[in-house]
């Protein structure tokens, strides 16, 4: 599987490669929720053909966090480095409301912060499938993105250049996400969900 990229085919979302049915399968990591977020991995798969299995067509992974948890945005910053700076846009919840006003009035965050897309799905827009099967699981829930490729892994720079990350915004521009100010990140406004 390779990082989620701008799947731009000229066409809406598919059922699948091929044709085939898709469906979405979500596991939780069960731990200490007291000192950690909540780990979510869902999965986008279809019937192989012949009904031989199935194909996973792309995953990612989610970080929740709670907002009655005192310590929510610390447990986002003790998670995964780079959720540290959409922990903080959230915490201003005077930006937030200049960006989606509803999205204050949920209990929980819900932060899709990687997506990897099989090879052979590249193309099909299978991750805005993938996008749109979490929201309408966490539908109670505040739905934000860190764009793939955005930070740099291990010290390094980051994946991606300007052009590269404008195509991953565009990509989730597509259903509806919109840009966080000051951050590699996106949220989905409630309005915006299927």
């Amino acid at each position: 599987m390779t990082p989620a990229a701008p799947e731009i085919d000229g066409g809406g979302a598919h059922d699948g490669v091929g044709g085939a049915a898709i469906a979405l399968h979500l596991t939780f990591r069960i731990g200490d929720q007291r000192t950690r977020p909540e780990v979510w991995r869902a999965l986008i798969h279809s019937s192989v053909e012949g009904g031989r299995g199935e194909q996973v067509l792309a995953e990612a992974t989610l970080h929740r966090v709670h907002y009655a948890n005192p310590r929510w945005l610390e447990q986002l910053r003790d998670a995964v480095p780079d959720l540290s700076s959409i922990g903080s846009a959230f915490a201003d919840r005077e930006l937030i409301s200049m960006i989606d006003e509803s999205s204050l009035f949920t209990d929980s965050l819900c932060v899709i912060s990687s997506i990897e897309v099989d090879d052979a799905a590249v193309g099909s827009l299978v991750t805005h499938s993938l996008v749109r099967g979490v929201a309408r699981v966490f539908d109670g829930d505040t739905i934000a993105l860190v764009i793939a490729g955005a930070f740099a892994v291990s010290g390094s720079a980051p994946a991606l250049d300007a052009p590269g990350l404008a195509a991953r915004r565009a990509h989730w521009a597509q259903i509806g996400f919109v840009d966080i100010p000051g951050t590699a990140s996106m949220l989905l406004p409630v309005g915006a969900r299927p």
